[in-house]
């Protein structure tokens, strides 16, 4: 795989405080890099990166293995799992991780003006803004959401449906989905910095130009943990990224299926399938950090992405990371 070193000097200029790491496996080689201000190399990054959205494919690797074992099924409608009043319409376990749901994101913020001016805020820290839901606000959305007509089957990306999958999956188990994911991370891949908290880690900070943001928290009980809580480091990544390359764990088939096909790209359970190519992928980007993994079988390879410092209405780092996964 080729590094254009334009590209990683394009993206790191003006960004004093960024850290941009790259990991790759080719053919059974890996490798490491990381670049500073302007692109110039540093000591390989062994901190972790808030990896926000990649979380989902953590959380579906887990529903993987539940369906291998028998513990749940994909046309499982949620009140099986979850305490819900009869007489609604609920989507299935398969929408949900597919994004078919038809369940829309809820607001954030009280107003447009409110979301931009957390976007452009100039402060030293910003607060999650996903971290404030409870269970109970989420099982109160689920009820009216399910009130109202959904456009179900077709593709609608939901952070509101994973954190929903991710409750089901918990109830189902008789447990929380932090205690569900921490125990999958812990005894099933193993690694050994990655966390459902950045307080748990040695983390890379987030920066806005000068402004150290320092790193996003969440609650044990956040009902939105599920959508991009994970934090973790280039290794760790590239280490679940080889795991899913070579189906190291035989469930891992069930998450690597097509299961619908929108107009731009085909979907599996949580993951993205690049249109005709092999290429499988998620992306995750948090209030700092933008995080890419992707893994080719044909090509034999895998890449992880992480930045901490991101341009909040360009998203170039997806871009970067499969121009090195698709080159000669």
């Amino acid at each position: 795989m080729h590094l254009d070193e334009n590209d990683i000097r394009k993206y790191c200029t003006s960004k004093p405080h960024v850290v941009l790491t790259v990991a790759t496996h080719e053919k059974g080689v890996d490798d490491v890099r990381s670049f500073g201000s302007d692109g110039v190399p540093i000591a390989p990054e062994n901190r972790s990166y808030e990896v926000g959205s990649i979380s989902k494919v953590l959380l579906s690797t887990l529903l993987a293995q539940y369906l291998e074992e028998d513990l749940l099924r994909l046309d499982d409608t949620i009140d099986r799992h979850i305490d819900l009043p009869s007489g609604c319409s609920y989507p299935t376990i398969l929408q949900l991780a597919t994004h078919t749901s038809g369940y829309a994101d809820p607001d954030l913020f009280d107003s447009k003006l409110d979301a931009l001016s957390y976007v452009f805020s100039s402060g030293k820290k910003q607060d999650n803004p996903f971290d404030s839901f409870t269970p109970d606000w989420l099982i109160d959305a689920v009820i009216e959401a399910s009130r109202k007509p959904r456009k179900e089957g077709r593709f609608q990306y939901s952070n509101f449906g994973y954190s929903v999958l991710g409750h089901a999956l918990g109830q189902a188990m008789g447990k929380r989905y932090f205690d569900c994911i921490a125990t999958y991370i812990k005894e099933d891949l193993g690694p050994l910095a990655t966390s459902c908290n950045s307080r748990d880690l040695c983390m890379v900070h987030g920066f806005k130009k000068e402004a150290d943001l320092g790193n996003w928290t969440w609650s044990d009980d956040s009902a939105y943990a599920p959508a991009g809580c994970i934090c973790s480091n280039a290794s760790d990544m590239l280490a679940f990224a080889k795991m899913n390359l070579y189906d190291e764990k035989s469930y891992l088939t069930y998450s690597h299926q097509r299961r619908i096909s929108d107009k731009h790209l085909d979907v599996g359970l949580g993951w993205m399938i690049e249109k005709d190519d092999d290429i499988v992928w998620h992306n995750g980007r948090t209030g700092s950090f933008h995080a890419f993994l992707a893994f080719s079988k044909k090509r034999e390879r895998a890449i992880v992405l992480l930045s901490n410092c991101i341009k909040y209405l360009a998203w170039p780092e997806d871009g970067i990371a499969l121009s090195i996964i698709k080159s000669k």
